[in-house]
């Protein structure tokens, strides 16, 4: 989505477990890291290919955290 478009604000509830998954993924990428916030939109943008119009073949491993193919 770019940043011209409107956006549309979702209020969603994760687990401790789903939490440290995302805080995991977090971790592993560069800094600036992203927020939690921007962690989500990029797994879900990812998983769902809206970016490239392909569907993602990595899939974050809610319960270890870890990126799994």
């Amino acid at each position: 989505m770019s940043d011209s478009q409107p956006k549309t604000p979702l209020t969603i509830e994760f687990g401790p477990d789903q939490i440290k998954a995302i805080d995991a993924w977090i971790a592993r990428h560069d800094d600036p890291k992203p927020t939690r916030e921007e962690a989500v939109c990029q797994l879900v943008i990812g998983r769902l290919g809206a970016e490239d119009a392909r569907p993602s073949t990595v899939l974050p491993g809610l319960v270890t955290g870890r990126d799994i193919v």
